[in-house]
């Protein structure tokens, strides 16, 4: 019976954390490619899509995963996307007084044009081409494209803090670690906007392009929709595209919305994730890509409190965060995701209990047994060895895990 419970219990664990899976890099170099109703393909990624999952492509067409067969997905047609409301123009004379005013602006702003933090949640993603690898732990080439956003959003009068912490390895608790970057960043500087800075893992021509006569890699955003602020951050993102589209054409690969990530997009209505060319892409190329990109935030921060747009929620306060997506929310999507299956497999035992037995007596003292049996005695003889052995412990070598 013992036995026959624990059995139960890890089958319960493996099957619903299964069922977990959330869009992440594929392993192996490997990529998605969609394909439409007709075969076409309409979207490339390194990320690993599930049905659910959708995209904007770099010509507002959006679509939505409806079956996937190894590193190809199949997506439906959801419709054409009109970014207009989530941008409206300045008109010309309005602009040309904001231009001549800016001066006055940053003046009575203390000299800032916003607060933007930047910190990598993959610390090692590099450019091949560049840098010679496309993983260098600790010290990836990422951080020099987070130099130059930041040196180009500077020239424009933002103020940017830019994380230099680690988040090695490069694996599925990375989000996890560098969740705590972002939450420090935003309790501490309290910035108007959050960027996770990445790259992609696709082939090169998929992200060069030539634009405002530059040859650039492009930059592709990534919103996680789980959680209660995945609405709000589809928005935004929306809502930069179209700023994007506006100001330098064909910048914005697309928008890759992850029907299961969240990416500690919840602590921050202005969080957002980008992916800057990819490890096939020279650094050179995504340095011009994302200086260009610098030039869409200081119109997006400027342009309202909150995201726009029929999704948009909540209104900012004065630290620049909403109720909902403020730092105190505290554990992310995964977190959740583990307390949610705890509560399941409690459940799950408690059913398996009480049909074996027949009553709920009888299931409580198996129950009891069960954990004053199988429990002690795996913990004891786990003391014993420690005790018996204290001069052959010895602290493992950390092991150098590859991209």
């Amino acid at each position: 019976m013992n036995n026959k419970l624990f059995a139960t219990i890890i089958a319960l664990f493996f099957i619903l954390t299964a069922s977990l899976c959330y869009a992440a890099p594929t392993p192996d170099n490997s990529y998605t490619t969609v394909l439409d109703e007709g075969g076409n393909t309409v979207y490339i990624t390194g990320w690993k899509m599930q049905v659910g999952d959708q995209m904007l492509t770099e010509n507002n067409r959006r679509y939505e995963v409806i079956r996937v067969e190894g590193n190809t997905a199949y997506a439906k047609l959801l419709g054409e996307v009109n970014l207009s409301a989530y941008y409206q123009e300045d008109s010309f004379l309005f602009s040309q007084l904001k231009a001549y005013l800016q001066p006055l602006i940053l003046a009575a702003q203390g000299g800032s044009n916003g607060k933007v933090a930047v910190y990598h949640t993959h610390s090692d993603e590099s450019y091949v081409p560049t840098d010679g690898k496309e993983s260098i732990l600790g010290a990836g080439g990422i951080y020099k494209v987070g130099d130059a956003f930041t040196s180009s959003l500077e020239k424009k009068g933002v103020t940017v803090i830019h994380s230099q912490a680690k988040h090695d390895p490069h694996d599925d608790m990375a989000y996890e670690r560098s969740r705590r970057t972002a939450m420090n960043l935003v309790k501490k500087e309290q910035p108007d906007a959050v960027f996770d800075i990445h790259r992609d893992a696709v082939p090169p021509e998929v992200y060069k392009g030539n634009v405002a006569g530059q040859d650039i890699s492009k930059v592709q955003l990534v919103v996680g929709k789980y959680g209660p602020t995945g609405k709000q951050i589809e928005d935004y993102a929306l809502q930069i595209k179209a700023a994007s589209d506006k100001k330098h054409p064909g910048l914005v690969k697309g928008i890759f919305f992850a029907k299961g990530g969240d990416y500690n997009q919840d602590l921050h209505p202005r969080s957002m994730l980008l992916e800057a060319g990819a490890h096939t892409n020279d650094r050179e190329s995504a340095e011009k890509g994302i200086a260009l990109f610098s030039d869409v935030i200081p119109d997006i921060l400027g342009k309202s409190s909150a995201p726009t747009g029929p999704n948009a929620a909540g209104a900012t306060n004065s630290a620049g965060n909403t109720g909902l997506g403020s730092a105190a929310g505290g554990l992310s999507g995964a977190s959740k995701s583990i307390g949610w299956i705890l509560g399941i497999l409690v459940v799950g035992v408690a059913a398996f209990l009480l049909l074996s037995t027949g009553s709920l007596k009888e299931a409580g003292s198996k129950l009891k047994n069960f954990t004053s049996t199988e429990f002690a005695n795996f913990l004891g003889s786990k003391k014993t060895k420690k005790r018996n052995t204290p001069s052959s412990f010895k602290k493992p070598d950390e092991e150098q895990q590859d991209k």
